[in-house]
């Protein structure tokens, strides 16, 4: 009985020994799953992190920098045009701390998200696939009814996806939470420049805007990009101690690259509206025109000369975020992004907000933040009206006090006009002339009509203060006396109209003779 006691005392104990390294191992094996590198793997992965250089970009240059070896001289646009174009070449290299988002829908731009260093200045943004530790993410939201912070067990874009669904967004709304509004306008001036105007570096994401633009070929002078942001809240990721925090095990090397990989620290949320504008408004006249119709107490309306901006420009607009209902409007003008905008500007359930911008920082220990280079060369061409045309019309001849003996008036004399440009006469004269044998009979009030023009007259570059154009005479009234020495000199009259006087759709102007004669003069500026 003793040894079979024994025995069974034996086998219990080697069952429970067996027992206890199964379950240690399984212990292991879920601890391995959750629980990053630790001892000296993370040394040494630690210290392999903190020898990789930064990715490779261009200096930064914080204003565009003129190449003047490049520039293309003035030129006039074309046969008859009144442009003259010009072309200078320049060369940015602007600085972000941050990016826009314009693909809400990426599938590699997340909080928590790993991305290949060397992929971020070509914007391929190549993501590094690897066995992941938890994470922890809060929001920066204050108006939800739980915490907003939330663990992800297995970093990945799913589970980030559904951890902060769960986690934060389905909470309950207990306030409003106004969105911080901001908005900037920039002009672009090619292809090459409008990733920088924008701020946008990942793949193609910048096709979605230039698409609005043809840069071939235009009727407008300008082309302009201005976004306006609603930020709702920021997704942040808490930051490692050190790389190895980050990983259960060691990442495979050669997938890292040869810089230093980045992380997605922190994802903006919100809505965004970027108008794209083509126009031959200024900047500043842009600018003032939406600064009116986006301003909350005008309540979408806008004044006349607003109005003008925009029904004289081409306006279209790439809308991201809000509700489902926002976001599907079609945007035409600032009215209706006025209405969008008041209908929207607290997150809620119903506009929970789209990834607006993100930031990156290296994976090393410290996580210095990525700041991200844009750099283009780009051509800048301007044309201003260096050949202004201008067109002399001499209307009429009206005779406003011709009573005479013998009923009508009998005028006589020469009436001129023409363009002084720089002290000379510029393009054909005006001229009506009329000799004693061949006078002009008018009676009381009557006013006949000469409509005599010359080619229009174009001039390069003049001086609107100083340039002219002349216009009057010198007339006589024929008296009955054959011998002609009864006749009455109504005098020579001339006058000035400077150019900057002479506006597009033309004006009249009069030329008054002793009160006794009237002759009309239309001038207009043409181009």
């Amino acid at each position: 009985m003793k040894t079979f006691n024994f025995k069974m005392s034996w086998r219990t104990l080697m069952f429970a020994i067996l027992l206890f390294v199964t379950f240690s191992c399984q212990k292991d094996d879920i601890s391995d799953s959750t629980q990053s590198i630790s001892g000296g793997n993370a040394n040494e992965f630690n210290a392999l992190m903190a020898s990789k250089p930064a990715f490779t970009q261009p200096a930064e240059i914080s204003e565009p920098v003129e190449i003047e070896e490049e520039a293309i001289p003035p030129a006039q646009d074309g046969e008859g045009s009144p442009l003259e174009c010009y072309t200078n070449y320049y060369k940015a290299a602007p600085g972000f701390d941050e990016m826009l988002a314009l693909d809400p829908t990426t599938d590699v731009i997340f909080p928590g998200a790993i991305l290949k260093g060397e992929s971020i200045p070509t914007g391929e943004y190549v993501p590094i696939i690897a066995d992941r530790a938890p994470i922890t993410l809060s929001a920066s939201l204050t108006n939800i009814s739980g915490s907003p912070v939330v663990e992800i067990k297995d970093p990945k874009l799913s589970t980030v996806r559904e951890g902060i669904k769960l986690g934060i967004l389905d909470q309950e709304v207990t306030g409003a939470t106004a969105a911080k509004v901001n908005f900037s306008i920039s002009e672009v001036y090619s292809e090459e420049q409008l990733k920088l105007a924008i701020g946008v570096n990942y793949r193609s994401a910048v096709q979605k805007v230039s698409g609005s633009f043809n840069f071939s070929k235009s009727t407008y002078q300008n082309k302009f990009v201005l976004k306006y942001f609603q930020v709702y809240y920021t997704i942040d990721m808490d930051p490692p101690k050190n790389p190895s925090d980050l990983f259960t095990s060691v990442p495979d090397i050669n997938a890292l690259g040869s810089t230093s990989p980045v992380y997605v620290a922190t994802v903006t949320y919100g809505r965004m509206v970027i108008y794209t504008i083509e126009s031959n408004y200024s900047i500043t006249e842009i600018d003032s025109a939406f600064k009116v119709a986006l301003d909350p107490g005008n309540e979408g309306s806008v004044d006349a000369e607003s109005k003008k901006v925009f029904s004289e420009s081409k306006v279209e607009a790439l809308v991201i975020g809000g509700s489902g209902s926002d976001a599907a409007q079609t945007v035409k003008g600032p009215e209706d992004v006025y209405n969008y905008i008041a209908n929207g500007g607290d997150y809620s359930k119903d506009s929970p907000g789209a990834p607006l911008s993100y930031k990156l920082r290296y994976l090393k220990q410290g996580t210095p933040v990525a700041r991200v280079v844009l750099s283009s060369k780009y051509p800048v061409r301007k044309c201003d009206l260096a050949f202004p045309i201008y067109r002399i019309e001499l209307g009429y001849i009206k005779c406003n006090d011709c009573k005479d003996a013998g009923g009508n008036i009998e005028l006589y004399g020469r009436l001129t006009a023409r363009m002084v440009h720089k002290g000379e006469t510029a393009g054909e004269k005006v001229v009506w002339e009329k000799d004693r044998d061949h006078a002009l009979s008018l009676g009381e009030n009557e006013t006949r009509q000469i409509n005599r023009t010359v080619p229009d007259i174009q001039l390069y570059r003049p001086d609107y203060d100083a340039d002219y154009v002349a216009i009057g005479g010198h007339l006589y009234e024929r008296d009955n006396n054959d011998l002609g020495n009864g006749d009455d000199d109504l005098g020579p009259v001339p006058d000035k109209i400077y150019l900057k006087d002479i506006p597009y759709g033309g004006k009249h102007f009069k030329v008054n003779f002793e009160e006794v004669v009237e002759v009309g003069y239309r001038l207009e500026r043409v181009k």
